[in-house]
C-alpha cells in the first residue's frame, strides 16, 4: 500500500503529527477540518454558519489539491457542539455538495479540539 500526503498552502499546516489528507489508491481521506483560515486564525467565533463555510472552504482546497471536488466525496462525518445549529450549518453546506449527495453522519460532541470550534467535518472521496 502506498500512501501519499496531499499538501496545499491554502489550508493552515497541521498542528500535530497528522496529515490533512492522504491518498491511497483511488481513495482520498481528509482529516477533520475546523474553521481556521490558511493563516491559522479562527473564522466566525460564535457563528456556526460562518464556521461551517470556512470548514467547507478548507475541505474544497484539500480536495482540489488532490485533483478532486465535492462531487467525488462519498462519505462525510460532521461533528457539532450544538445540534441546534444543524439547520444553519446545513444551509451553508448544501451549495458545496453535488447530487448524488455523499453519505453523511452527524454527531453532537461535548467539545472539539478548541472550545471555540463549533463544527468539524471529515470526508472520504473516490478519485
Amino acid at each position: 500500500m502506498q500512501k501519499q500526503a496531499i499538501l496545499t498552502d491554502n489550508v493552515a499546516p497541521p498542528l500535530g503529527a497528522y496529515s490533512h489528507a492522504i491518498q491511497v489508491g483511488n481513495l482520498l481521506f481528509v482529516a477533520g477540518q475546523v474553521a481556521v483560515d490558511r493563516n491559522g486564525n479562527l473564522v466566525g467565533k460564535g457563528d456556526s454558519a460562518a464556521q461551517t463555510r470556512q470548514v467547507m472552504v478548507n475541505l474544497q482546497a484539500l480536495l482540489e489539491a488532490a485533483g478532486a471536488g465535492f462531487e467525488n466525496v462519498v462519505k462525510m462525518n460532521v461533528y457539532v457542539t450544538n445540534m441546534a445549529d444543524r439547520e444553519a450549518m446545513g444551509k451553508v453546506r448544501l451549495p458545496f455538495l453535488k447530487q448524488p449527495y455523499p453519505t453523511s453522519t452527524l454527531v453532537e460532541v461535548k467539545q472539539l479540539a478548541s472550545p471555540d470550534y463549533m463544527v468539524e467535518i471529515e470526508v472520504v472521496a473516490a478519485l
